[in-house]
């Protein structure tokens, strides 16, 4: 019995040697590659093989190589782990931006991708229709019913395509025409409409309290549309606060949000339909995955333009661009769209 027991120990005594060994030895081996390789590329592709279930001598190596010292900068050419896709940070060096602030936001991850000026307040432009949409949604239903009155909208402005004095609208539809079409007079109209606000100054002074409760405390807007008018800016906003909110936005209202991915869309009033209204998002047909996007200028604000598209499977992207130019901001949002997808390292 003693005999068969000190065999036992014998060979666990041989196991753990044996395994000892050929751990420091295969340790040992890894660190001879290394030495010919990047090291955080080796890292990246380590964590990505890495899961529960394979063998210890992966979770040993992963436990020596998890350097809390490496942190990850916007230059790194190795981005955050996201969803088992690694970002790929070197496509985004010397991008020709003409915007003043720009951010590409991980959704899915709340993580920012890349950033310029992101934290600056700027003019947000007809981005602010898309905080005047969620809180007509938030007073009255989509169902109500909007007569068209040229009397309802600002004196300076005219009824934009499509629209007809007098003409019949449900509201959800006159929505999705002022944010395709990013109609001021749409806006104007369905603001004027609503039965829970007895002035344009009301609605505002709602807006701006729902959109804060919402946690987006640094949006401000002084009207609906998003017009400035002298020295009276329309919204103000940073980068970053607005790809959050521009998230946010699709969760709270996307049968709306979901007509602007549309190059065109056909829409119809109660009495009619009116076909081919363009999207101001000229490259939106051509954007493989895009959720949704609203465009914006002014003179103060330049060009603005904010899109959000799956970069895989329930992965959600939203890039925000602020104070670029008329046509710099539909260029601008391409080369980070497309840097972005070609960023993915599988």
């Amino acid at each position: 019995m003693f005999k068969k027991k000190r065999e036992f120990d014998t060979i666990k005594n041989n196991y753990q040697f044996y395994f000892v060994f050929f751990t420091i030895l295969f340790t040992c081996l890894i660190f001879f590659i290394i030495s010919f390789q990047d090291r955080n590329e080796f890292k990246t592709r380590l964590i990505l093989t890495h899961n529960k279930n394979q063998n210890i001598f992966l979770t040993i190596l992963n436990l020596i190589f998890d350097n809390k010292n490496d942190k990850l900068s916007e230059t790194d050419h190795i981005g955050k782990l996201n969803n088992k896709k690694i970002i790929d940070l070197k496509q985004f060096k010397d991008l020709n931006i003409l915007a003043k602030s720009y951010i590409v936001y991980d959704v899915s991850n709340e993580n920012i991708i890349v950033m310029k000026n992101g934290s600056e307040i700027l003019p947000l432009a007809s981005l602010t229709k898309v905080a005047s949409a969620l809180t007509i949604l938030r007073l009255a239903s989509s169902t109500n019913d909007i007569i068209i009155k040229e009397k309802l909208m600002n004196k300076d402005e005219n009824l934009d395509i499509g629209l007809k004095e007098n003409q019949k609208w449900r509201m959800g539809e006159l929505l999705k025409f002022a944010l395709i079409y990013s109609s001021n007079s749409a806006i104007d109209i369905i603001v004027n409409t609503i039965s829970n606000t007895k002035s344009s100054r009301e609605f505002v002074d709602l807006m701006n309290s729902y959109i804060q409760s919402l946690g987006f405390k640094d949006l401000v807007f002084t009207n609906a549309s998003g017009l400035d008018y002298g020295n009276e800016i329309g919204g103000k906003g940073t980068a970053l606060t607005y790809a959050k909110f521009f998230a946010k936005s699709y969760i709270l209202m996307p049968e709306i949000l979901s007509y602007t991915t549309n190059s065109k869309i056909n829409i119809e009033s109660k009495e009619e339909k009116i076909y081919s209204i363009p999207n101001t998002n000229k490259d939106a047909g051509e954007m493989v995955g895009l959720l949704a996007s609203k465009t914006g200028y002014t003179d103060a604000a330049g060009g603005n333009l904010a899109i959000m598209f799956d970069l895989g499977v329930n992965h959600r992207i939203v890039i925000v661009v602020l104070g670029s130019s008329l046509e710099g901001r539909f260029k601008d949002a391409n080369i980070l769209y497309n840097a972005t997808k070609n960023s993915l390292v599988n």
